[in-house]
């Protein structure tokens, strides 16, 4: 089970393959998310081709329905996205799903009238092109995500 306590109210976590124009979209998204609120939400990633699936894909989805949380069981591709906080009592979780679930969930959640939300919002209103700035992304840089370990 990954241990990491999270010391912020709500990272946005990304986990796929390191070369993928979908994984590198949702990692722009989620960025730009942390970056127009960063006292709300902070960002973690893992990313590595070879151990993203099966391993670890499965063994987040097993933690997101121990901690009571529904899990999208029919999502099996890169990325996967998921909500957590650490509460007073027990950490919560909330499965996204993809890039495309991540992109919903913002479109939900940020307003489009509010000019911060705006680049996050335009990362949202399309596919991501298959060119080398959206696969060959940074998949060395953990996130902004402050842990206790």
């Amino acid at each position: 089970m990954r241990q990491n306590p999270f010391l912020s109210s709500f990272p946005t976590q990304i986990a796929g393959f390191g070369f993928s124009n979908h994984t590198g979209r949702a990692r722009c998204i989620a960025d730009a998310i942390a970056e127009a609120y960063p006292n709300e939400y902070e960002t973690w990633y893992y990313f590595d081709t070879r151990g993203f699936r099966p391993d670890f894909l499965n063994s987040i989805k097993t933690e997101i329905k121990e901690s009571g949380a529904k899990v999208p069981e029919e999502h099996n591709t890169s990325p996967f996205v998921w909500l957590e906080t650490s509460g007073a009592s027990k950490k919560e979780m909330t499965a996204l799903g993809g890039r495309d679930n991540l992109c919903e969930w913002a479109q939900a959640k940020f307003e489009a009238s509010d000019s911060k939300n705006e680049a996050l919002l335009e990362l949202c209103k399309e596919e991501p092109p298959w060119n080398r700035k959206e696969i060959f992304f940074d998949n060395k840089t953990l996130g902004t995500a402050k842990t206790s370990d």
